[in-house]
């Protein structure tokens, strides 16, 4: 447990850093657009259209999918105290989650 809150204290830290320098580009660019705006004033059209495409068919779902997998392991485990839940129990709680 201890080295759990440890773990979750730096975590904590490193967002904190995270949420300042987004407030400090926030104040610095005062284009609407988050992470878009900020690339294209860095860096130019071409990297925050790529950097765009990229969060849209590969960071938010596999975000989304580790969450509903997540969820979904740890909604399974009472059902089945002594051993881990199947694998496609999991992945059908999790896609349902998903799907809504």
């Amino acid at each position: 447990i201890n080295l759990a809150l440890v773990v979750w204290i730096v975590s904590g830290l490193f967002s904190m850093i995270g949420a300042y320098c987004y407030a400090e580009l926030g104040c610095m660019i005062r284009k609407s657009g988050g992470d878009y705006a900020y690339i294209f004033d860095t860096f130019g059209p071409f990297v925050a259209f790529i950097r765009l495409w990229a969060e849209c068919l590969i960071v938010r779902p596999c975000t989304i999918t580790i969450v509903a997998l997540t969820f979904a392991t740890y909604a399974a485990k009472p059902f089945f105290p002594a051993c881990d839940p199947p694998d496609t129990s999991v992945r059908l709680l999790a896609a349902a989650c998903i799907c809504k």
